[in-house]
């Protein structure tokens, strides 16, 4: 009798173990919600409007679920192209009409109302 009881208990205990480690790795596939990156400030516009916003920073979001941000140094019907690069370093980028799904124009940053405090 006491054999048949130490084989219960082990298994019992094998079959507890087991369960946990089945858990543990149920918990680690669950996938977790992403957050979504801060969006920049501006006004979404249309595409035809940015034939007068050559010069200004935009935000193009894509049907490709990228986003490109750069200033408009060129607009036609069928591209857009931004300056995505620095002042060092221009890079030109261009974005084919049909892949662009919002556009938005950034507003520019006041530059009096940095955190900075004045004397």
């Amino acid at each position: 009798m006491k054999k048949a009881s130490f084989v219960s208990l082990a298994l019992g205990v094998m079959l507890a173990i087991a369960g946990g480690f089945a858990s543990q790795a149920q918990a680690r596939k669950a996938p977790k919600p992403q957050a979504e990156p801060a969006r920049p400030a501006g006004q979404v516009v249309e595409y035809a409007e940015l034939e007068s916003r050559v010069g200004q920073t935009v935000s193009i979001d894509t049907t490709f679920k990228t986003t490109r941000t750069g200033k408009l140094v060129k607009f036609t019907q069928p591209t857009l192209t931004l300056d995505t690069g620095t002042a060092e370093h221009p890079v030109e980028f261009t974005v084919p009409k049909e892949t662009i799904k919002t556009i938005t124009v950034l507003t520019p940053a006041d530059a009096g109302t940095s955190g900075a405090k004045k004397n």
